[in-house]
């Protein structure tokens, strides 16, 4: 489907996007400085038992749709290791209905973030089959990625951070990786079939069971830092799952970058994707949420803003470009590379139908501005406090307009790296 550009009336005469100025984010450092050795000195630290009982056996290793600093070496270490102890692995991949809910598209998803078989030299097993392991009490029923339920054992490799859609002790973790990464399509479908209000007491409840039922051998969580690199990478023995978890979901919390400006007029996002968030732009960074009983809980990590602009969808995303429901406007380009399929199937199976709602568009990057600007709810929408973002994962440098120098001058985590200057268009009135 082409989207064509529209003959409209945008209220947009006498728009100028304002000077901009780079601004620093300083953030408290916490970056591992070696992740790629914690890793190998966590797994040594592994009790006697645990090793020597891999040994001939067949082991899988979860494998996310998120992007994860050094995610195809840490991989790889852990497959060397457990070749090395004599265990036969593979990796599957456990992202539920992402990447279009195939098993083609979900080894395709991985493969480019290097997770393939040549590089870590261990099969990557894909299917979309699932095994019934349980059922609770309420007939709640706990699935299981096929080829992982008849290996010998798996183990949990993810990252731990705070959930797009609600607060608990256990969000978007090891846990999560369980109910809806192994569970594949159909388990994410019943899972979010439940709703978001027990998401977190659901999260435990399965978990236990399905730990009743599958070898969790044991877990390599980690947690990502505001500069984008790993805070806190840990191997957790079985015995001590649920009490690190909630330990590395109160660390990431800590952990999450913020836009500390107390005001946005326009906020610009220049790509969105499911490697960054599972909606694309994280409601822990913008305070938009689809969820109104939620509103105030996301609200309050963020600043007031009044206008959210998308410019793109990243490469990674394959045109699922979930989340735009949050935004006010997006681009032309992003418009027509919306994989409309891969939306709906990730949105329908999430029961987050709002995520999937398209917004106004403009003709162009610098048509779908001016438009937010003008639209701002301010009597000089040229003075509009403007910000750009690359993505939610990336808020060290930022740009601001020249309107934010008030709420920046004086801060000591926010410094202004750069003299004004003016956004240059190319022939398509696009930033690039």
């Amino acid at each position: 489907m082409q989207f064509p550009k529209l003959d409209k009336q945008s209220l947009t005469e006498g728009i100028v996007i304002p000077k901009m100025v780079k601004v620093r984010q300083s953030f408290p450092s916490h970056n591992l400085t070696d992740p790629i050795g914690r890793l190998k000195e966590q797994l040594q630290s592994l009790d006697k038992n645990t090793i020597e009982n891999l040994a001939g056996k067949r082991i899988g290793i979860t494998a996310g749709s998120r992007g994860l600093p050094h995610y195809k070496e840490l991989m790889k270490v852990l497959c060397d290791q457990l070749k090395a102890w004599k265990a036969q692995p593979f990796v599957f991949p456990a992202m539920g209905s992402h990447a279009g809910a195939t098993a083609e598209g979900q080894k395709a998803h991985l493969a480019q973030f290097g997770i393939n078989e040549d590089y870590l030299g261990v099969p990557v097993l894909s299917t979309m089959d699932v095994v019934t392991v349980g059922t609770l009490d309420d007939g709640f029923p706990i699935y299981c990625d096929k080829n992982a339920y008849e290996a010998d054992g798996i183990i949990l490799f993810n990252k731990i951070k705070p959930h797009t859609h609600f607060k608990y002790s256990h969000e978007s973790g090891l846990l999560k990786m369980i109910c809806i990464g192994c569970g594949k399509h159909k388990g994410a479908s019943a899972f979010h079939g439940r709703g978001y209000d027990s998401f977190g007491p659901n999260l435990e409840r399965v978990a236990k069971a399905f730990l009743n039922k599958v070898n969790v051998v044991f877990s390599v969580a980690m947690v990502q830092s505001p500069s984008d690199d790993i805070a806190a990478l840990e191997v957790i023995p079985t015995e001590k799952f649920f009490e690190r978890d909630a330990a590395l979901q109160t660390l990431a919390k800590e952990e999450m970058p913020r836009l500390k400006l107390p005001h946005i007029d326009v906020l610009i996002v220049d790509e969105i994707g499911k490697e960054i968030s599972g909606t694309g732009m994280d409601p822990n960074i913008t305070g938009r949420t689809e969820r109104f009983s939620q509103e105030e809980a996301f609200r309050s990590l963020a600043p007031e803003i009044e206008r959210i602009v998308i410019l793109d969808i990243t490469e990674a995303s394959h045109g699922n470009g979930s989340g735009c429901g949050m935004a006010d406007i997006v681009s032309y380009r992003f418009v027509n590379k919306m994989d409309f399929a891969s939306v709906y199937t990730n949105c329908i199976t999430a029961k987050s139908f709002r995520m999937a709602l398209l917004p106004l568009y403009g003709n162009s990057d610098k048509d779908a501005i001016e438009m937010a600007m003008a639209h701002s709810f301010l009597t000089e929408p040229n003075k509009a406090k403007v910000v750009r973002i690359k993505n939610t994962l990336k808020l060290e440098e930022i740009e601001c307009s020249t309107s934010c120098l008030e709420d920046i001058e004086g801060r000591s985590d926010m410094a202004v790296v750069s003299d004004p200057f003016t956004w240059s268009f190319n022939d398509e009135d696009n930033l690039w």
